[in-house]
């Protein structure tokens, strides 16, 4: 049974009234930027893709063009909307392709005011204010979050191409297992087991040490623009700004951000890179060595790190983005997340309306299990080439 998390939001209340006012400020120098995700505090609604930390490695980068937006409904207070922009123009969230669920940010009661303000409300302050972007394209966004709904998912938004998948955690792994094919799971991960063990010592790391941090993530680098390569996917780790950002948000030793690896007599041959914010233990990135592919590295590790999600006290293990049968083989519960474009400009409405119809057309390609694996093997032929 799947349990299908987004469309299943508390009905918005609609009112009848004028619309309530809302203003914007636009902040796009970097200190100032850096100074409102500092400001975020443990009592407001974010994700984990909104974290402080997570904000803060982001706009230190080289070349970050924060503008983050400070909406805020009459009578209430400031709603951050943490955004960059791009050398296109185009605004997103900050993070872009390594944010996978994204809200605002801010008190339960004013995310609530700013979303009983409506869309008119909130698409006339944009209009009015002067934003320095052609368009704002906000994806992968929850629709709801702590039963809050979301202020910039509109009418006019479409699901995002790709779900995410995960499953609750009610108890230790024994009780996990027996409503997540428990026998079958134990038995694989022993052959598997067996296998590694007879060719050498086998290590888990939950989590990664901070000291080997870099030594693990450079490894990471590497597996996955190999797997990337053999795909014939573009690597989205391979820019030196994404791996800086990386560097530094797993490298602090914080435990909202962890890495855990598998070695076999002190070599890694997997690694995934985690958050956890809210209960929600999430994998946002993992890889690993295709030289022991027989032995399954990449799912002893995950299976590894649930138990450990499981003994540190857990309420989801979510394997964010994507859907393939390994994660299926865990999960009943899919989460669609919402994209929503917004033109500023003549080129910034035809792009919004571009992109609107690109999410449209990937997602209907994706839900399509038989063009989706043809146009998958088709890409790997070209990357052959």
């Amino acid at each position: 049974m799947v349990d299908v998390t987004s469309h299943m939001a508390p009905p918005r209340r609609v009112s009848k009234a004028a619309p309530a006012s809302v203003s914007v400020d636009v902040v796009t120098d970097i200190e100032a930027a850096r100074a409102a995700a500092a400001a975020i505090t443990p009592n407001m609604v974010f994700t984990g893709y909104q974290h402080p930390a997570f904000l803060s490695a982001w706009v230190g980068t080289a070349g970050c063009a924060p503008m983050f937006l400070k909406f805020a409904a009459a009578g209430h207070g400031p709603v951050l909307l943490p955004l960059e922009r791009c050398d296109n123009g185009v605004a997103g969230y900050c993070g872009g392709r390594h944010a996978n669920g994204n809200f605002p940010v801010g008190r339960r009661e004013d995310i609530a005011a700013l979303s009983d303000a409506g869309e008119t409300a909130i698409l006339s302050a944009i209009k009015a204010a002067d934003i320095p972007a052609s368009s704002l394209f906000l994806e992968r966004q929850h629709e709801n979050w702590q039963n809050i709904a979301n202020p910039f998912v509109f009418a006019s938004s479409v699901a995002s191409p790709n779900i995410a998948l995960s499953f609750a955690i009610d108890g230790d792994l024994d009780t996990v297992l027996k409503t997540h094919g428990g026998k079958s799971k134990r038995k694989k991960m022993r052959s598997y087991r067996r296998k590694l063990d007879a060719m050498g010592t086998v290590e888990f790391l939950h989590p990664v040490p901070t000291e080997q941090v870099p030594r693990f993530l450079d490894r990471f680098f590497a597996l996955k623009a190999e797997r990337f390569r053999q795909a014939g996917i573009a690597n989205v780790f391979g820019d030196e700004r994404t791996r800086t950002f990386l560097r530094d948000l797993f490298g602090d030793g914080a435990l909202d951000h962890t890495l855990h690896g598998l070695t076999l007599d002190g070599s890694i041959i997997a690694v995934i890179g985690c958050t956890s914010h809210g209960g929600r233990m999430t994998v946002e990135f993992g890889s690993f060595d295709a030289a022991h592919a027989a032995t399954r590295p990449g799912e002893l590790l995950f299976y590894s790190t649930i138990a450990h999600a499981c003994e540190t006290g857990a309420d989801i293990f979510d394997f964010g983005i994507g859907d393939e049968p390994y994660k299926r083989s865990w999960c009943d519960i899919e989460t669609v997340h919402m994209d929503t474009t917004i033109g500023l400009t003549l080129t910034g409405k035809a792009r919004a309306f571009a992109q609107t119809n690109r999410s449209r057309a990937v997602r209907a390609i994706k839900s399509n299990e038989r063009v989706w694996s043809a146009v998958k093997t088709a890409r790997r032929a070209l990357a052959r080439r």
